[in-house]
């Protein structure tokens, strides 16, 4: 079949960093034009991949591509993927996949009237340790879940091309929105329905830096969510169960088990049939798993593993945090 030719809506740095080496690397994909209203830039990663095209606005390629990877400021995901899905246009959208989950809603009705198939950019869900945990639960290789502790976060360190991460009009929040659509979608996924919850940030009227949230979910299991854009935390997932432990690197393909009652455990790297080699193991590889689902999905007119039902869940959860937030304690303001 001939290669599917895909725009570059966004040319920030997830579209140089990964959505654009993966699919020069993919013979069912081509990059037809890079879209970005700062043409100077577009030109600068064209220059940079040997791209022939570049454009300023979206709506002058709309007969020209099969689809759109659409890595723009968080507040243009909903109206612009909105528009290319009603013209038949395949979407990969960036997480979070929109603001709010009337934005969702939008965007599920936009691509049903245009039959076109929508992606969102939650990668982590192909990542082999995280694929691993989710098989775990569902399998209770360690039993009943009591209790679990996840932290992520680092002092900013993101090559942003513009500053609309830190404005709350055109991100939608801070450190939950932007990392917290992965780490809270993969805690949904891997755990399941939350029944109650308490969230707590530090937003004094910006976008929030640092947050909390105690949970207890539908199965019974207590625990804690905790993001950061000014400390290096863990990074890991601890999830324990009557029967053992399980700790996942949230941003590596690492993984430990520990069972109590053989008291033995195992850690390392996880792989699937779809990894090559676990030596060779790279963030970009993420992006490069995505696009072959997302292109499988749309040449064989099925749903994608990440469909925007599911990625709807960890937004819905994201809006009714932000709807009942707490002043986070901060020690220096005791």
């Amino acid at each position: 079949m001939n290669p599917i030719n895909i725009a570059i809506i966004g040319c920030g740095a997830v579209a140089e960093r990964g959505h654009i080496p993966a699919i020069i690397n993919n013979p069912n994909a081509n990059i037809s034009v890079l879209v970005d209203k700062n043409l100077p830039r577009a030109q600068e990663i064209a220059s940079k991949f040997d791209i022939s095209n570049i454009e300023d606005d979206f709506s002058k390629i709309m007969d020209d591509v099969d689809a759109a990877i659409i890595a723009l400021p968080h507040f243009l995901h909903a109206p612009v993927s909105i528009e290319f899905l009603k013209n038949g246009i395949h979407v990969l959208i960036e997480k979070p996949m929109a603001l709010n989950t009337a934005e969702c809603d939008e965007m599920i009705r936009a691509a049903d009237e245009g039959d076109a198939i929508l992606m969102v950019g939650l990668m982590r869900r192909f990542l082999p340790s995280h694929v691993f945990v989710k098989y775990a639960m569902d399998k209770e290789l360690i039993g009943k879940i009591k209790s679990f502790d996840i932290q992520e976060g680092n002092v900013y360190n993101w090559p942003v091309a513009s500053d609309f991460f830190f404005k709350k009009d055109k991100a939608g929040g801070g450190v939950l929105m932007d990392t917290g659509a992965h780490t809270i979608d993969s805690m949904l996924w891997w755990l399941g329905e939350v029944k109650k919850f308490q969230y707590f940030d530090d937003n004094f009227g910006g976008v929030e830096a640092d947050c909390h949230i105690d949970l207890t979910m539908e199965s019974g299991a207590n625990g804690i969510v905790e993001l950061s854009r000014t400390r290096n935390l863990r990074n890991t997932a601890i999830i324990e169960g009557e029967k053992g432990i399980i700790e996942v690197h949230l941003r590596q393909n690492m993984a430990s088990i520990y069972l109590k009652e053989d008291d033995i455990g195992l850690s390392g790297n996880c792989y699937s049939n779809t990894t090559s080699s676990l030596s060779q193991y790279q963030f970009t590889d993420l992006f490069r798993y995505q696009l072959d689902n997302w292109i499988s999905a749309i040449k064989r007119e099925q749903k994608p593993i990440v469909t925007p039902e599911k990625a709807r869940l960890s937004i819905s959860f994201i809006e009714s945090c932000y709807l009942n937030r707490k002043n986070i304690e901060l020690p220096w303001l005791k």
